[in-house]
């Protein structure tokens, strides 16, 4: 009879370890604040952000385009909502030069995401490599 009692306490022990295992999982953003950002031109600027999920990830860096108009403090709040990263990048020092509304990117390191659909009349160019 004992036995089913402390059987009865395990199993609720863990199935609060349990939710409150996924609810960190799923609640836990990573932390993001802005690392640069370079006018493209009079439509629109790039904002690269760097990203920390805790003490024992690597930093990520996120590349955005965003309408010239919109401030800082708009741009991290619309961050996952309205503003989506075309590059995820390990390489915080990623060279970007702008040249004729075009952005060109030498990225060395680990290359998350791309994605080439860019909007506000201007081109990306990756460069990358792993070392």
């Amino acid at each position: 009879m004992r036995n089913v009692r402390v059987f009865k306490w395990v199993v609720v022990l863990l199935l609060v370890v349990a939710c409150y295992g996924a609810y960190k999982a799923l609640n836990s953003p990573i932390d993001q604040t802005v690392y640069k950002v370079e006018k493209v031109n009079s439509q629109v600027s790039l904002y690269v952000t760097e990203g920390s999920a805790g003490a024992t990830t690597a930093f990520v860096y996120q590349f955005y385009l965003v309408p010239s108009k919109v401030t800082e403090a708009t741009f991290l709040k619309g961050i996952g909502d309205k503003y989506q990263p075309f590059l995820s990048t390990s390489d915080g020092n990623a060279k970007i030069a702008i040249r004729d509304s075009a952005i060109h990117l030498n990225v060395k390191g680990d290359v998350y995401r791309f994605t080439n659909g860019a909007s506000y009349s201007t081109t990306i160019y990756l460069n990358a490599s792993p070392f």
